[in-house]
């Protein structure tokens, strides 16, 4: 989980110590001044023994040493105590609004998942303006499978978000200030990512679900929704791959190829263009580009246009190399295409190949079986389905595929005992 970053200027004018302070307050702030935290927070907890626990000020300024030390746990704690004790000073506490996303992010790494819910509500309630507060929120109701909540967390981060970024460009507009301009540039670059994150995550949600709806009218207006969404987060982040594949494949689930082919030029174009602009580099950009060619791809190959499939999929081979994907779509495609040499080619590399997981070893030995079936070569079939129940020994397919070849080559006994062992299975 990414922790969010907090960069703070202490100035002598925001440090300034204020008439009205107490004196215990005044020298925690002198401490911090002096970059003493640690006398800081030790002067802060001397007081609140000896009777000002009830100061709002002591604990505020307590949880700005432990922000400056990044100690977040802490830093969040005390700042939830003056809050409750005067939530009038919840506006001095909206710049230190990543110690309590990074105090939830922590508790959430250690199975804490109501501390993280309650820190978080809780930053919400003192920064409501910040979208990350509800995008952690999505991130843990989809995690319990709770599509509704995450649905509603995630757009209510995109309407945070949006809105931050009118805010935003209206400050850049008024100000003239350069370092100031450049920080809040980086804030609105954040507030587009933080859009773009939570539509993907919205869309992931519908696509599940489509694939998951047993109702066609049901699943018409999901696919609807998608689509909806998407369009709306590629509108603000028109370079966005992720959003413009995550539209794509919504088209190819609908079988409208060729709208999904247009977003894939789109999404080549945008990459470029980052890279242009310079807010792409040319390392992630040629990540980006084989992800969009390996989709591509394989959109070519549903259109049957085996040879532009298999072109764009050694384009992606040729930035992203032979990893399992890019090798079970070339070979799958060299299937379909009935060049089952080839085919087995690429599928031998795959089983060569170190660091697969064993499902997808048996998915590659499952190719080779196929393959050689195709080419009536029975014996190197054995061998390779054999191969690939080592890897996926549950698979009742496996053993009724078995004891067709088993049969073919005249081995009754063992087709028979495939058989039942496909039956137990099943």
């Amino acid at each position: 989980m990414n922790f969010a970053k907090l960069s703070i200027s202490v100035v002598a004018g925001l440090l300034a110590i204020a008439a009205c302070s107490s004196p215990a307050v005044t020298g925690i702030k002198v401490h911090i001044q002096n970059s003493e935290y640690q006398e800081a927070i030790h002067l802060a907890d001397s007081v609140i023994a000896n009777g000002e626990g009830s100061n709002p000020e002591v604990w505020y300024w307590k949880a700005r040493a432990y922000s400056m030390m990044r100690v977040w746990d802490e830093a969040a704690v005390s700042f939830v105590q003056a809050y409750e004790l005067d939530p009038l000073m919840a506006a001095n506490m909206a710049i230190y609004w990543p110690a309590f996303y990074n105090t939830a992010a922590g508790y959430m790494q250690e199975g804490r998942t109501e501390d993280a819910i309650s820190m978080l509500e809780t930053g919400g309630a003192i920064v409501p303006d910040r979208p990350e507060f509800n995008q952690m929120l999505g991130d843990i109701a989809l995690g319990e499978n709770d599509y509704d909540e995450a649905i509603s967390r995630f757009e209510a981060s995109i309407e945070l978000a949006i809105a931050k970024m009118g805010i935003i460009q209206t400050n850049i507009a008024e100000s003239q200030d350069p370092a100031w301009i450049e920080q809040l540039n980086t804030e609105f670059d954040g507030m587009i990512h933080s859009v773009a994150l939570s539509t993907y995550n919205i869309g992931a949600i519908l696509k599940n679900l489509y694939m998951n709806s047993e109702n066609e009218e049901e699943a018409a207006d999901y696919w609807t929704e998608a689509v909806a969404v998407y369009a709306r987060g590629i509108d603000i982040d028109p370079s966005s791959a992720d959003l413009m594949t995550g539209l794509a494949e919504f088209y190819i689930l609908s079988e409208q190829y060729d709208e999904a082919l247009a977003v894939y030029d789109d999404a080549l174009i945008a990459i470029d263009s980052g890279v242009e602009e310079g807010w792409i580099d040319e390392e992630d950009a040629a990540d980006m580009k084989a992800g969009v060619l390996l989709t591509r791809g394989f959109t070519f190959i549903e259109m049957e246009r085996f040879d532009e499939g298999i072109a764009a999929l050694e384009q992606c081979r040729a930035q992203m190399g032979n990893t399992y994907q890019v090798l079970a779509m070339i070979g799958h495609a060299n299937f379909i295409m009935e060049q089952y040499d080839e085919s087995i080619v690429v599928m031998e590399q795959l089983t060569v190949m170190d660091g697969l997981t064993n499902d997808e070893y048996a998915n590659a030995w499952y190719m080779m079986y196929a393959n050689y079936i195709r080419l009536e070569e029975d014996s190197d079939a054995l061998q390779a389905l054999l191969t690939a129940i080592q890897y996926d020994g549950d698979n009742a397919d496996y053993y009724e595929y078995l004891a067709q070849t088993y049969s073919t080559l005249g081995r009754n006994n063992q087709a028979m005992e495939a058989m039942r062992k496909a039956q137990s299975l099943r």
